[in-house]
């Protein structure tokens, strides 16, 4: 059953078999305030064994009834609060020293009265600092965006409005400033091995035409590259020139020193066959690759469907590396 505090209006649980008689003195755990708690039970009890129709209500009785009750209400609230409380610690002392199991209930209301508080004061704690973390997590996003947009105007305001009216209104400032970007910002480009072409002779030198029996009549040049250089050098690269009597250019060729083609070959191959094999830079055998000081690498020149007003031809070297 639930008992509820005359005072502070506390509600505990109290177990229904510790109930006696009409009811017990009880004293309330949280302010100390004592009253007597009816007992419900035995009043249900007795209205369910008495029957409805056998009660019989007279003024008589009830006159008799309100005289006795009278006297009794008036001599209780007579008396002093002295004597109440004297008869209230009289009355309770033999519950105390006869039932450990009311001061249990009252140690266990008292503890379910205060574990609430307890718990209750952590979880508002918590819910607090959660929504306190929640609400700075979202003061910090709005930041963030705040300041990309902000970025982002200044991007826009500094760099791509000038860079618009430069490139449209005025192309050449733009492209001024493109060269002055490209040279500070791109890759410093490696460095180029030393062209080394005066330190190459040519010896030797010879032409023959052969009759191939796809491209039919063809002219080969010929002879031998030398080093004269203290040093190695590589790539040596020869250029053939055929002109008519008035030193007109009718043709030319490059091809790399250390590319032979044999007389079969030379019959037999076709003209884009010609043309890889002899523009190989490394040369029969990585030939090309290194020639040591004073040393010799035999190059090929070949022209195919050359025209018939060709009177004279050239060779030079135009390509020579110095191998670092």
């Amino acid at each position: 059953m639930i008992v509820q505090c005359r005072q502070c209006r506390t509600k505990f649980h109290f177990d229904d078999t510790l109930m006696q008689n009409d009811g017990l003195w009880m004293r309330c755990s949280r302010c100390g305030h004592v009253f007597f708690q009816d007992n419900i039970l035995a009043n249900k009890k007795e209205n369910e064994e008495t029957p409805v129709g056998e009660t019989v209500f007279s003024t008589d009785n009830a006159s008799e009834e309100t005289s006795a009750k009278v006297p009794e209400s008036i001599s209780s609230l007579s008396g002093h609060d002295d004597d109440v409380k004297l008869f209230l610690d009289k009355v309770l002392e033999p519950t105390k020293d006869s039932s450990d199991e009311k001061d249990v209930f009252t140690e266990n209301s008292r503890r379910q009265s205060l574990e609430p508080e307890k718990i209750d004061i952590p979880k508002r704690d918590e819910a607090q600092r959660l929504s306190k973390m929640k609400l700075k997590k979202q003061r910090s996003q709005k930041s963030k965006g705040r300041n990309w947009k902000i970025f982002l105007w200044a991007v826009l305001v500094i760099l791509v409005i000038p860079a618009v009216i430069y490139f449209v209104v005025y192309p050449q400032i733009g492209n001024r400033f493109i060269e002055i970007a490209h040279k500070y910002v791109s890759e410093p480009e490696p460095a180029r091995p030393e062209v080394v072409i005066g330190q190459v002779s040519l010896q030797d030198i010879r032409q023959r035409m052969i009759n191939n029996n796809v491209l039919g009549t063809i002219r080969v040049m010929e002879g031998t590259a030398v080093n004269q250089a203290d040093y190695s050098i590589c790539r040596i690269a020869i250029k053939g020139e055929i002109s008519d009597a008035y030193s007109v250019t009718l043709g030319e060729r490059i091809s790399y020193a250390g590319n032979i083609l044999t007389d079969d070959e030379l019959v037999n191959m076709s003209e884009d066959e010609m043309s890889k094999k002899l523009s190989r830079p490394e040369g029969d055998n990585n030939s090309n690759n290194k020639i040591p000081p004073a040393g010799q690498i035999p190059f090929m020149i070949v022209f195919i469907h050359e025209p018939p007003d060709v009177i004279k031809t050239t060779v030079t070297v135009i390509g020579a590396e110095r191998l670092l």
